[in-house]
């Protein structure tokens, strides 16, 4: 099964139970060094998704409130080469997710680093507009970050996904919930 429908799939399924809008809680990762804010109660789940020629757990946490999808994944690397192929891979994958019509472009958007984090050209944060499976408009507002951990590497990707552009409150509040520890 390809990445981005995998990817789509299991967000799908991390949403099956989510609680009410906004109600803003620190969620602790358990199997990685960050927490991170969210605006209602997170489901989890670990996939193991063929990625290129080697098999990788993918972790996620997320929910959905008023209509938009809150979500972040991660991926430890034994190979830290490889972190600038995953964060190329899931931006190649959303843009394919949002039924963008026009060709991948490599790397739109601004740098994003977090105090900690490693300083590569596909570390981003993208804002795109496209549609979802059902043909709607969707607005996808992510971010791909990357930190070493021993001798592996983890690779993030915190992403909001809903129907109408956020007020800038509500994703200030979620992307500044995310920290190192």
């Amino acid at each position: 099964m390809p990445l981005a429908r995998c990817l789509i799939l299991t967000t799908a399924l991390l949403l099956a139970a989510c609680s009410p809008a906004l109600n803003w809680r620190v969620v602790a990762l358990a199997d990685a060094p960050l927490d991170l804010m969210l605006p209602c109660k997170p489901d989890r789940a670990v996939r193991d998704l063929a990625w290129g020629r080697q098999t990788l757990a993918v972790s996620m946490v997320g929910c959905q409130a008023e209509g938009a999808t809150y979500a972040l994944a991660h991926v430890a690397l034994a190979q830290p080469q490889d972190a600038a192929t995953v964060m190329t891979d899931w931006q190649k994958a959303l843009h394919q997710q949002l039924q963008m019509a026009d060709a991948w472009q490599p790397l739109p958007g601004q740098a994003f680093v977090l105090p900690g984090t490693l300083e590569l050209p596909q570390a981003r944060q993208l804002q795109w507009q496209g549609h979802n499976g059902t043909g709607q408009p969707v607005y996808a507002n992510a971010r791909w970050f990357a930190r070493t951990e021993g001798q592996q590497v983890r690779v993030y990707q915190a992403m909001v996904l809903s129907p109408a552009p956020l007020a800038d409150g509500v994703l200030q509040s979620f992307v500044k919930g995310l920290q190192l520890r």
